[in-house]
């Protein structure tokens, strides 16, 4: 098998030649790792979103992973200070510093005032939804589209639509008046999430127009909410970007950070093909997710980002065993991390992650 049916076949449910390895490499990690100027290199990236996605893809090669995320990406940030300390992101006509580079997370911008976009409903179309026979036509997918090819020679290609549930109100809301809107004002809630996944579905048909293998629905909030509102305004909007995308014979599967333990059967009944990171910081136990859920969707990742960030080669390689042990009998299962990849992960700790995995023979 190649590295793509490999991947597509433990994702939806199959017993593989041997254990895929997805790491979730972030470009943070993908500059340290192959050795560029992290400082230069990070700044040259929010500028150049392009310089991202071939990043990452050369750091998945480097360790002969089997799979690799990608983002699609519209324009650069050009309006940068650099003050030697911190590098900030100034409005073009206030000149007024509105965001800063996280050197320690994502590598994005974070800004420093969270924006109320959406004040009501007759803003709701400053949420924009690009036909993807339109989008198509922009030299940012012109872009992507020639990467993600490149990329499938050897690699299972996978990107995200955009959050589209509870996850993309806070960004239009904020986060303090979101959780307020769940309870107060649910119906508006509803439309703003609607029209985003509208937006997403759009953007999917076009990516996989580009020749994506696979996409990642994400929802940072999930453990907050809790159920009751994971069920409200979580499910229905993952439901219905599957039913629109699933026929396009690519795969699909649902990140939920942190605490997942009361989500998994929420979550396979989405009708996505798989469920990740499986975070054991957050309580997750790979058994626990396997015996509730293993029958109708496959599981990816597991491995402690802490151990990987500081612990040991051995710890790391008895945490990957662990992972193993309890997610791969059986089939239906991908080794990556517990979330993104730390950027500080030394590169023995990731190379060990591939050779494990594709050492590891199904009883």
């Amino acid at each position: 098998m190649d590295s793509r049916k490999r991947c597509r076949t433990a994702m939806t449910g199959g017993i593989p030649d041997f254990v895929p390895v997805i790491p979730q490499i972030c470009h943070p990690h993908a500059i340290k790792a192959l050795g560029l100027n992290f400082r230069k290199t990070m700044i040259e990236a929010v500028k150049n979103p392009e310089l991202v996605n071939k990043l990452q893809i050369e750091c998945a090669r480097y360790y002969g992973a089997d799979g690799v995320r990608i983002w699609i990406h519209q324009q650069g940030v050009q309006n940068l200070y650099d003050d030697g300390e911190n590098v900030w992101q100034i409005d073009s006509i206030s000149n007024k510093y509105i965001g800063r580079l996280d050197f320690k997370g994502g590598g994005w911008i974070i800004p420093l005032k969270e924006e109320t976009l959406v004040e009501n409903e007759y803003d709701l179309d400053k949420i924009p939804v690009i036909p993807a026979s339109e989008f198509i036509k922009t030299e940012s997918f012109k872009k992507t589209k020639k990467l993600v090819q490149n990329a499938r020679n050897d690699l299972f290609v996978i990107t995200s639509p955009g959050c589209i549930s509870v996850e993309f109100a806070t960004v239009v809301r904020g986060k303090q008046q979101t959780f307020i809107d769940l309870v107060e004002n649910p119906d508006f809630v509803h439309k703003i999430l609607y029209r985003a996944t509208q937006a997403a579905i759009q953007k999917a048909l076009a990516m996989v127009e580009a020749g994506v293998d696979a996409f990642m629905l994400g929802e940072t909030f999930g453990g907050v909410i809790g159920p009751e509102h994971f069920k409200k305004f979580c499910v229905p909007y993952f439901k219905m970007f599957v039913d629109k995308i699933k026929k396009y014979d690519v795969c699909i599967y649902l990140h939920v950070c942190g605490n997942s333990t009361k989500l998994f059967e929420l979550m396979a009944d989405t009708g996505v093909d798989c469920i990740e990171p499986l975070d054991p910081l957050g309580g997750v136990d790979i058994a626990d997710v396997k015996r509730r859920v293993g029958k109708k969707v496959s599981l990816m990742g597991g491995v402690n980002t802490l151990k990987l960030a500081t612990g040991t080669l051995e710890e790391v390689r008895q945490d990957i065993n662990r992972c193993l042990s309890e997610g791969a009998p059986g089939g239906g299962y991908i080794l990556a991390c517990g979330d993104m990849l730390p950027t500080e992960t030394s590169p023995e700790k990731v190379f060990e992650m591939v050779r494990t995995a594709h050492s590891y023979r199904y009883t």
